[in-house]
């Protein structure tokens, strides 16, 4: 990271940026399109304990993002949350935008255990609840064996990710 001086450490202080997003961009290889990039922006659930991030997401049982995952597991990923722009008069390049970020690059696999299944498909409900208009409560969300069979659940497992923040002061 070029600019030590925005780094975020620390799995705590990650999450935190975590919690914040409500969109995680996917990137994968498309085979097909002679190894183009293919990147998708999609609602997520994740886990953060001890250096481990796994994201979650779902989708339908066929798709372009199923079929690259399945060709090449690699893939990348970015989520921000956009804050104020700092508009400076006398040197506009020196204007920017406050922001924090969590990307990284791992490997994704389409969960097959019911069990992980249902966990990883209420981490996404439990995400995009805590993003939406809704009360402050916490809500748990649990699926059925039955439920987690109508979607496919994929996940990224990284050790490769890194924080970074422009805070206000």
């Amino acid at each position: 990271m070029r600019r030590k001086d925005r780094e975020v450490l620390g799995d705590e202080n990650i999450a935190k940026i975590i919690e914040q997003c409500t969109t995680c961009h996917v990137a994968m290889v498309d085979d097909a399109d002679v190894g183009m990039p293919y990147v998708i922006p999609l609602s997520f659930g994740y886990s953060l304990k001890g250096g481990i991030l796994e994201l979650y997401f779902h989708c339908a049982h066929v798709g372009k993002k199923l079929d690259c995952i399945r060709k090449n597991p690699n893939v990348a990923f970015s989520m921000c949350v956009e804050n104020r722009i700092e508009i400076h008069e006398d040197v506009y390049c020196k204007s920017g935008r406050f922001y924090a970020s969590v990307v990284g690059q791992g490997k994704a696999e389409i969960v097959e255990d019911v069990t992980e299944k249902c966990r990883g498909l209420s981490l996404l409900m439990e995400r995009q609840a805590a993003g939406a208009s809704q009360p402050a409560t916490p809500h748990k969300f649990e699926f059925t064996p039955e439920q987690a069979a109508a979607v496919t659940v994929f996940k990224i497992t990284s050790t490769n990710f890194t924080g970074k923040a422009k805070p206000e002061t």
